[in-house]
């Protein structure tokens, strides 16, 4: 029996790389944004860049298909923008990648309710405004992908309001995935464990960050692009049947209790 080029093409799996989608990124001043814009760039996206300000897109200088966009992600009119630049560049929108966060010690005694309320608001509120302005541009194929945490999948001492922010976005997440299935959009949420990044930058040859590290099975704090990689798998068409999932990038912190060191750990004499 003959075989079409239609039989043929539906049995060629979907490309495996970003190439020819129109994206946005958030929290792409540094870390982990920066460096999943730079890897869809590099895939053939055309990004808008969005960050606080424009000295933290500064690095944008030059670089193709990114386009730079300063303004806070807990604004309403930054995120219906990022939106109208993106279809302006690109005609449509296929991406979002709603990365950007912020972080504060402090148990429940000590801890501030200010730190606790702006954590809200950008952690959570500025996601779910973010997705409510991105899907009416979106259609079938879509993908958001939100920066979690593996802080929202369990607790840690003295981070309460970060991992009651990281356990509500990636829970809306799952919510927002059922929500969009209809539509053929894809939500899905990737948790980081220890990244080097800037707001990991002070545990830096300090104690706490080699006990970090010694606790990490593999042994070793992540990088951001190994975090870029997992979201860029998810904004591709490769990830056309994932979504609603929480995908821990933490060098298998989450796949232990916390009650044992691993081995790495007992050889780095931290029991």
């Amino acid at each position: 029996m003959e075989t079409t080029s239609e039989d043929r093409s539906a049995d060629r799996p979907p490309p495996a790389d970003n190439r020819g989608r129109v994206a946005v990124v958030t929290g792409a001043g540094s870390g982990i944004g920066r460096a999943t814009t730079e890897r869809l760039a590099r895939e053939g996206a055309t990004v808008v860049a969005v960050d606080l300000t424009e000295a933290s897109l500064a690095w944008t200088a030059g670089r193709d298909r990114v386009i730079p966009l300063p303004g806070s992600v807990t604004d309403e009119a930054t995120n219906e923008a990022m939106v109208a630049t993106a279809v302006e560049a690109g005609g449509r929108l296929d991406a979002v990648v709603l990365n950007a966060g912020v972080a504060a010690q402090g148990d429940i005694q000590r801890g501030s309710m200010d730190d606790f309320d702006r954590m809200l608001a950008v952690n959570v509120r500025a996601v779910a405004v973010g997705c409510k302005a991105a899907v009416p541009a979106m259609g079938e194929g879509g993908s958001i992908v939100v920066t979690g945490s593996v802080s929202g999948l369990l607790g840690d001492s003295g981070l309460f309001a970060y991992n009651a922010s990281k356990g509500a976005v990636v829970n809306m997440a799952r919510s927002i995935a059922l929500d969009l299935a209809h539509l053929g959009i894809r939500v899905n949420a990737v948790c980081p464990g220890p990244i080097r990044t800037g707001m990991t930058t002070s545990l830096d040859s300090h104690p706490i960050g080699e006990v970090m590290a010694a606790r990490v099975p593999l042994g070793r704090f992540g990088q951001p692009d190994e975090v870029a990689a997992a979201i860029c798998f998810l904004t591709s068409p490769a990830s056309s049947f994932v979504s609603g999932v929480a995908l821990p990038v933490d060098g298998g912190v989450t796949a232990g209790t916390g009650q044992w060191p691993t081995y790495g750990a007992r050889r780095a004499g931290f029991a």
